[in-house]
């Protein structure tokens, strides 16, 4: 039987904990949104994000160039705050996927159990990037820490995006089986 990275919490704390999370989430998620549209501009297109995967001292010379002081100090303020956003969403999509696919069974628990331990992989990764991103807020512009931001926001987004298919994918197969047994 596939084990769970939350198999220490009690079966019947999981939904509490998942809302818990879920609320924390929502929060943090709209909060972030708020304040990162202050960082959107035709050098930085996808706010913080084109930040995280600038990948070069070029584009992340051009992005920091095109914010201003107070543009600049929104993404410290961001880059704090996401300390700690990466320790809920990917607690939230572990823990989602862990009780989806234990609650379809078969190969989706081997599938959900996976994914669950996947999805934890985004915190650490989510921590080096901040810091290459922080270091060059302080510092300037580095190459070193932009292709360092850029190789560890790809495997996050990535393992973000599995997580979030397999939560479509068997949230989907969940409701057929349910529509079917009706």
């Amino acid at each position: 039987m596939p084990v769970s990275p939350f198999g220490w919490v009690i079966e019947r704390a999981q939904p509490w904990v998942l809302a818990g999370l879920t609320l924390l989430l929502a929060v943090l998620t709209f909060w972030l949104t708020s304040l990162g549209r202050e960082l959107v501009n035709p050098e930085a297109p996808l706010g913080i994000v084109s930040y995280e995967i600038a990948g070069s001292l070029g584009r992340s010379s051009s992005i920091l160039r095109s914010w201003s002081t107070d543009a600049k100090a929104t993404a410290m303020l961001i880059l704090g705050l996401d300390s700690l956003y990466l320790l809920v969403y990917p607690a939230w999509f572990s823990l989602a996927a862990a009780r989806l696919g234990a609650g379809l069974g078969g190969w989706w628990h081997r599938a959900g159990s996976t994914v669950s331990w996947g999805a934890l992989a985004a915190a650490p990764l989510d921590a080096a990037e901040n810091l290459a991103l922080i270091r060059q807020l302080v510092d300037g512009p580095a190459a070193a820490y932009a292709q360092l931001a850029w190789w560890c926001a790809v495997p996050k987004f990535a393992a973000v995006a599995l997580a979030g298919l397999f939560l479509a994918f068997g949230g989907s197969a969940w409701l057929l089986a349910r529509a079917r047994a009706a």
